[in-house]
């Protein structure tokens, strides 16, 4: 954390006050839909909105990041987040009985900025950072970002016995705003003179232009593998979400209190390892370093059902799944950030909003058919079993996927060289 520049602390900032704000917010009003109506369902719907929303998107929003001013559409996005709860505050002060139309309208509204504010703040890093500072002003945005999500909860709960759920949006606002000036506050250095054909694209229709965005994703043979890996890990990695829960509090019949401790250790490892990771010199392509993670999370899974088999209880259990939950989250950030990093530096500016919305919304397709299957599946079968069979599947894909990437030569290609695999 030393030798922070004052651009990578407006950008931290950034990142922690939005994180924070949204997810104290989000987490105030699921106890409160889930306490007023006391329905799996209505709840359900919240969470499958922004999905939904995210999905209708998609062409939009790459068509815009590519096309406008960054800093003009991150401030316009702040702005209207700010309206939007400002307006489900006082709507909800004068109309408290029709509060469930309201949170519905509040997460739509939300959900819609900051998809433009989260892919073009990605699309902006090469105009904020030099391309050698990527990979670490990555990996201190994942740590900033799973501090945020760490204490979220935590405030979100003690406020929540002290204030109503419209204070709550006025709460939110003070972090949209205070997100708001460190947009104003960062230096934007200007992208270089657009070729005739890049200019051309601008006077593309949006269709046209989405098109040209998936042909491009579709031409560049690591990125599309990439996108589609991204898609079947988060498949997979539903049986996590679904299943853990399900093995500590079914199976291993753990209290609230324990279970929560286990659930911190996931944003204690993310922390870590985005700090880890920016301290990191990468010496081998980022890709290779990525996918030689998800090999061990893969062998991680296996071994989840672990205390189950061997009947270990109280703080056995609880030590055995919060270190491994430290483990999984520093394990997500180092397959992450280097991806992440990666698609920054090779990607070309005037195409990014397009690839990084359509990777968006391909990686997260399949996560609902993976909460879905696997929660029949842990209905009906053991979650030691399922785990086992989930981890084998895993490291049989990943191996499937790096042998086609060498035999195809996709490493060496000059197109995929960045510079920190050249260190």
């Amino acid at each position: 954390m030393k030798n922070l520049t004052p651009q990578t602390i407006k950008m931290l900032v950034l990142k922690f006050a939005g994180t924070f704000g949204s997810s104290m917010l989000s987490f105030a009003i699921g106890l409160y839909i889930l306490h007023r109506t006391g329905s799996a369902l209505s709840m359900g719907v919240t969470m499958i909105t922004g999905p939904i929303v995210s999905l209708i998107l998609t062409p939009f929003v790459g068509y815009v990041v590519d096309t406008m001013n960054h800093r003009r559409i991150m401030i316009t996005a702040q702005v209207t987040t700010s309206i939007a709860l400002v307006l489900f505050g006082f709507g909800f002060r004068l109309w408290p009985a029709q509060y469930y139309p309201e949170m519905i309208a509040l997460i739509i509204a939300l959900q819609v900025t900051d998809n433009f504010l989260s892919t073009t703040l990605t699309a902006s890093l090469v105009q904020l950072f030099a391309p050698d500072e990527l990979q670490r002003v990555n990996s201190l945005n994942q740590s900033i970002a799973s501090l945020a999500l760490f204490l979220a909860p935590l405030m979100g709960a003690m406020l929540y016995t002290l204030v109503s759920i419209d204070t709550f949006a006025f709460i939110e606002v003070l972090f949209e705003l205070t997100a708001l000036v460190a947009i104003f506050l960062l230096k934007f250095q200007p992208f270089a003179a657009q070729t005739p054909a890049q200019a051309a694209e601008v006077q593309e229709s949006v269709w046209q232009n989405f098109k040209t965005g998936f042909a491009y994703l579709k031409s560049q043979q690591l990125i599309f593998i990439l996108t589609v890996s991204s898609a079947f890990l988060n498949f997979l990695f539903a049986a996590v979400n679904v299943g853990l829960p399900y093995l500590l509090i079914q199976t291993m019949k753990m209290t609230n209190n324990q279970y929560g401790f286990v659930d911190s250790g996931f944003a204690i490892g993310m922390f870590g390892g985005g700090i880890l990771l920016s301290m990191l010199k990468m010496r081998s392509h980022p890709i290779k370093f990525s996918f030689f993670n998800i090999i061990l999370l893969a062998i991680l899974f296996t071994f989840t059902g672990l205390p189950a088999v061997l009947r270990w209880t109280g703080l056995l259990s609880t030590g055995y799944f919060w270190i491994q939950n430290i483990v999984n989250g520093v394990l997500i950030v180092l397959i992450n950030t280097p991806i992440n990093t990666f698609m920054q530096q090779v990607i070309p500016h005037h195409l990014q909003g397009r690839v990084f919305s359509l990777d968006g919304t391909i990686s997260q397709m399949l996560a609902p058919l993976g909460t879905l299957m696997f929660g029949v599946l842990f209905d009906h079968l053991a979650a030691p079993l399922l785990f086992g069979v989930t981890g084998i599947v895993l490291i049989i894909f990943t191996l499937i996927v790096t042998g086609l990437i060498r035999r195809s030569h996709l490493y060496d290609k000059p197109e995929n060289q960045v510079p920190a695999a050249a260190n």
